[in-house]
C-alpha cells in the first residue's frame, strides 16, 4: 500500500517530466507573498518568472518551454481555467491585472517568435483567447467569448477611469478580432449575428458625467 510520502513522491516526479514545478516549489511562492489556494491543482513551469502579491485560484496553469518565456509581475490573480503557454513565444504580464472569474482565459504565445504582452490593471474575463503577436497596454479590457490574435488595444486608463475617453482600449462581445489596433477611449464591438467589428467610443457605453 504506498504511502502519503510515495503519493506526493509520484505526483512530485510527474511534475518534474512536464517541466512543472513540484509541489515544495509552487509553495515556495508564498514565501514572497504569492497566495496559492490549490497547490495539488495549480501547475507553474519551473521556467516561469513570478513576482510578489499574485494569487493563484485552484486549475491555473503557466507552460513554458525555455527560461523567462513567461514573466509574471505583481498583484495579479488567476482565477480558475486560466491558462498560459508559451511553446516558441514569449507571455509578459505586467501588474494587478485580474483574469477571470467569468470563464476561461486562454494565453497562447504557441508560434515562433510569437510575442504577447500584457500591462498593468487590465481585465480580461469571459471565456477569451490570446494568441500570435498582440499588445494589450495599461488598463485594456477583454470581455466576452473572443479570440483576439495579432491585435493590440492601446494605453489609457483602468475601468475606474471617469472619464471614458481616457480609459484603455476595450474589446467586448463574442467573436474574432485579428490584425486591428484598437485605439483609446475606444470599444471593438463583437455580436453574435455579424462577423464585423464595430469600433465606438466608450462614451457610447459610459456617457461622460457632467
Amino acid at each position: 500500500m504506498p504511502t502519503n510520502d510515495d503519493l506526493l513522491a509520484s505526483i512530485d516526479a510527474q511534475r518534474k517530466e512536464n517541466g512543472f514545478r513540484t509541489l515544495a516549489e509552487t509553495m515556495e511562492l508564498t514565501a514572497r507573498g504569492n497566495t496559492v489556494l490549490d497547490p495539488f491543482s495549480t501547475l507553474i513551469s519551473v521556467h516561469a518568472k513570478v513576482g510578489t502579491g499574485n494569487t493563484f485560484y485552484p486549475n491555473s496553469v503557466m507552460r513554458s518551454d525555455k527560461p523567462d518565456a513567461i514573466i509574471v509581475g505583481n498583484g495579479n490573480t488567476f482565477y480558475a481555467q486560466t491558462y498560459l503557454e508559451a511553446s516558441g513565444g514569449t507571455i509578459t504580464i505586467g501588474s494587478n491585472n485580474q483574469f477571470g472569474p467569468e470563464g476561461g482565459v486562454t494565453i497562447k504565445a504557441n508560434s515562433p517568435n510569437s510575442v504577447i504582452e500584457i500591462g498593468d490593471y487590465g481585465r480580461y474575463l469571459g471565456n477569451l483567447t490570446i494568441l500570435g503577436n498582440s499588445t494589450l497596454g495599461n488598463g485594456a479590457q477583454i470581455l466576452g467569448s473572443i479570440t483576439f490574435q495579432n491585435a493590440s488595444l492601446e494605453d489609457g486608463g483602468s475601468f475606474e477611469e471617469q472619464d471614458p475617453d481616457l480609459r484603455a482600449a476595450v474589446a467586448k462581445g463574442r467573436g474574432l478580432i485579428r490584425n486591428q489596433a484598437i485605439q483609446q477611449g475606444y470599444v471593438a464591438v463583437l455580436g453574435e449575428a455579424t462577423t464585423l467589428v464595430k469600433i465606438l467610443p466608450q462614451s457610447h457605453f459610459h456617457p461622460k458625467k457632467t
